[in-house]
C-alpha cells in the first residue's frame, strides 16, 4: 500500500503496519531498531520524511505521521503525549523513557485510538467520549509505571531535530500553556 491509496483510517493502520518499525535515528543518523539503549542520550526526532525514508520511528514520529494521514484525509484528529513528569534539571540520561505519544480520531460522533508504536496494543480502539478513551489510555500507563501519575498534554507538532530532552521540555512547556488535561 502507497500513502495515495489511503482512504480510511483502516489503511493507515495496514500502512503502518506495512512500512513502519519501531526504531528512531540518533544524532550521528544510525538507526536503532526495536532498542531503546542510549535512547536518552542519542535520540532526535525525525521528520516525516526520514521516518518514511528509513521506515521507523518512535511513538512521537508515528503518531505525528498517522495524525498527518488522518488530516490528508480530513479526518479531525488530535495528538497526545503522556508521560512521567520531569522537569527542565532532569540529568539522568541513563534512566528509561517514561513517555508515550498517541492520536486520537474523530469520526461518526465516536472517538479513536490508531496505536501502532506500542506493539502490544496495535489496532484500532473505540470510545464513546474524548474523555473516556484519555482516562483509559493513560490508565493503561498509569499501571505500567506502578501507579505513577502521568499528565497528558496535547501537542500540535514535532519539531525536527530534537533531543529527547528538548522534546519532553517543549511537552512540558504545553502543558503550562493550555494546561488540557491532567488525569492523575
Amino acid at each position: 500500500m502507497t500513502i495515495e491509496e489511503i482512504k480510511t483510517p483502516n489503511d493507515i493502520l495496514d500502512f503502518m503496519n506495512e512500512h513502519i518499525t519501531y526504531g528512531w535515528l540518533d544524532v550521528n543518523n544510525e538507526e536503532h531498531i526495536n532498542n531503546m539503549k542510549n535512547f536518552r542520550k542519542l535520540y532526535r526526532t525525525s521528520t516525516l520524511e526520514e521516518t518514511l525514508t528509513h521506515g521507523i520511528g518512535t511513538c512521537i514520529e508515528q503518531v505525528f505521521l498517522m495524525s498527518t494521514l488522518l488530516t490528508k484525509l480530513n479526518i479531525p484528529n488530535k495528538m497526545f503525549c503522556t508521560r512521567i513528569y520531569e522537569g527542565k534539571d532532569f540529568n539522568n540520561l541513563e534512566d528509561e523513557e517514561h513517555m508515550h505519544c498517541f492520536v486520537l480520531y474523530y469520526l461518526n460522533d465516536k472517538v479513536y485510538q490508531i496505536e501502532h508504536p506500542n506493539w502490544e496494543r496495535i489496532g484500532i480502539y473505540e470510545y464513546d467520549t474524548e474523555e473516556q478513551a484519555l482516562q483509559e489510555i493513560n490508565g493503561y500507563y498509569v499501571k505500567l509505571a506502578e501507579g505513577k501519575a502521568r499528565p497528558i498534554t496535547e501537542f500540535f507538532d514535532v519539531p525536527s531535530h530534537m533531543s529527547f530532552k528538548d522534546f519532553n521540555l517543549y511537552i512540558n512547556e504545553l502543558d503550562k500553556k493550555d494546561k488540557p488535561y491532567s488525569l492523575n
